[in-house]
């Protein structure tokens, strides 16, 4: 018993993709880390507590013995506020890493679905083609016992319908793997290969000025925000160290109560300045500027790939119309009426076989090469939507 087709449009597709798949789940715990990271960084320096026990003479005699307890704190100069700010820059950059995978993660989810519309459009062409020469072949059986025709006409027809029979077979098997991908992104696999979308592969939407795109992309890519937040994070990594270097200061405070008789208590405070002759060092200095430096060359980096991506995807886009331009359906229209022709003088005897074939194949030919190019055209779509970092827009005819 063949299964139900579970329909399912472009629109349900995202929603439940963005609802239960199990990556994206998995990556947006990286947001909480990171503000997990900023509560953390907001603790102080721990105190220090001290409690030691002294005994110098006999014990019989209780002389020299005493407990000592001594509490402790360092304190340390704008460390506190440095750690605050490189944990606030690695949030940023969190949460611009996942915009990132969004943008990506949201393209290639929608490329899936194309790639099972394609599929389900070429499965529907190769039953059609099946169907046409599953009846020439039965028609032909019936001539040929009736001697209407040779063997070699009625052996070609049923190999041709065998060939045609088996593209069936593999047509459906692609439809119901890109259907399996689909149930991956929406983490249900469960009866996935019955998944079938909905719509076309006729896309709504027409390019801007390029320029609008490269500005656009410059100003809203998630990859330059992260670089710009890397920048920004090398460079309160930077004031963090200075602010290691600078001096801290140790204040303890403690009491010491002896058994002598009579006993007594000491009470006793300092303060310790440690000497940090390691920060005469330069290198570390030469460290933070050169790696600040670095990031922001790899911000200019990141603006030229960005600008180079969104013209290679606009030029891309701009072909693939022109390529599908070419197919018109007052094209595929005469095609399938030169085929009907042939198929008509085949049966008349006026032609082989092969000649019909050739015709047919042909045609069928001419309308892969369709889909492929309404394909690639809203694919081409996507990765110019991708390209700007702009959110999706995407609507099936």
């Amino acid at each position: 018993m063949q299964a139900v087709a579970q329909n399912i449009s472009y629109t349900e597709y995202m929603e439940r993709v963005f609802k239960e798949n199990i990556s994206l789940t998995a990556k947006s715990l990286d947001l909480d880390i990171a503000d997990a990271g900023v509560t953390n960084s907001k603790v102080f320096n721990d105190p220090t507590l001290a409690v030691s026990y002294t005994n110098n003479e006999d014990w019989s005699k209780g002389l020299g013995q005493g407990i000592e307890v001594e509490l402790g704190k360092r304190f340390t100069f704008g460390v506190r506020r440095e750690r605050m700010n490189i944990a606030e820059s690695e949030r940023k950059q969190t949460i611009a890493l996942f915009e990132e995978y969004i943008r990506n993660f949201r393209a290639d989810a929608t490329i899936a679905y194309l790639e099972h519309l394609r599929a389900g459009m070429i499965h529907a062409e190769a039953i059609e083609v099946y169907n046409s020469l599953n009846e020439v072949a039965t028609n032909d059986s019936i001539r040929f016992i009736k001697g209407d025709i040779a063997e070699s006409d009625w052996l070609e027809s049923r190999m041709a319908q065998g060939v045609a029979r088996n593209e069936v077979l593999d047509t459906e098997a692609k439809l119901c793997n890109t259907a399996i991908m689909m149930g991956y992104y929406m983490n249900s696999l469960a009866s996935a290969e019955n998944l079938r979308g909905t719509g076309t592969l006729e896309i709504n939407g027409e390019p801007a000025p390029i320029q609008e795109y490269i500005n656009t992309a410059l100003e809203r890519r998630p990859d330059i925000v992260v670089a710009l937040e890397r920048a920004d994070m090398a460079k309160a990594r930077a004031r963090f160290n200075n602010a290691q270097r600078r001096p801290e200061l140790d204040i303890n405070i403690g009491a010491t109560y002896n058994f002598s008789n009579p006993d007594f208590t000491t009470l006793k405070a300092g303060i310790a300045v440690p000497l940090k002759f390691s920060s005469l060092n330069k290198g570390a200095r030469i460290i933070d500027a050169t790696v600040a430096h670095q990031t922001e060359i790899e911000v200019s980096e990141a603006r030229l790939l960005v600008e180079t991506e969104v013209m290679q995807a606009y030029h891309s886009f701009s072909f693939t119309v022109k390529q599908a331009e070419t197919f018109s359906s007052d094209m595929l229209n005469d095609m399938r009426k030169v085929v009907e022709n042939k198929r008509k003088a085949y049966e008349l005897g006026e032609i082989p076989f092969l000649d019909y074939l050739i015709v047919q194949r042909n045609e069928n030919e001419m309308r892969h090469q369709y889909i492929d190019a309404l394909f690639n055209k809203a694919v081409a779509w996507v990765e110019l939507q991708r390209s700007t970092g702009l959110v999706l827009q995407y609507e099936a005819k």
